[in-house]
């Protein structure tokens, strides 16, 4: 084909899922987060494009590829290793650099507990300091 590259299979797979979403099968969003090379992550979205047809699913199907965001691979992470809903949002402060201090301060909490959450974290990620934490919870090499 005049040298195109292939269409990866996470598009036909976020596209199927868009279909099966407009089916009733299925009630997740029609998207993936898809892990490259050299700590690269994409977003895919499919949606339909153009103007309706005779009939209400007759329109093409596009699919966006975009650059993941460091705050959606920490929700990657922070769900494939069970953190709690208090851990996450402590996950997200780390993940924007916060101090201890700032945690506290912007989540309600004392020090002490934030530390706490913090050692949760380091426990189920099996991770030791929090620069580890935070380069593996977004993806970075």
């Amino acid at each position: 084909m005049g040298g195109l590259q292939p269409i990866p299979a996470s598009a036909y797979n976020v596209a199927a899922q868009l279909l099966a979403l407009k089916a009733g099968v299925d009630d997740h969003e029609p998207s993936a987060r898809v892990h490259l090379r050299d700590g690269l992550w994409v977003t895919l979205r499919a949606a339909r494009i153009g103007a309706a047809g005779p009939l209400p699913d007759d329109r093409d199907i596009a699919v966006t590829i975009e650059v993941t965001l460091p705050r959606e691979r920490a929700d990657v992470f922070a769900r494939a290793y069970g953190l709690g809903a208090r851990e996450r949002e402590v996950l997200d402060h780390l993940v924007a650099g916060c101090t201890t201090r700032e945690i506290a301060s912007q989540i309600v909490l004392s020090e002490h507990t934030v530390n706490d959450h913090v050692k949760g974290i380091f426990a189920k990620t099996a991770s030791s300091t929090r620069a580890q934490l935070v380069s593996r919870a977004i993806g970075a090499r």
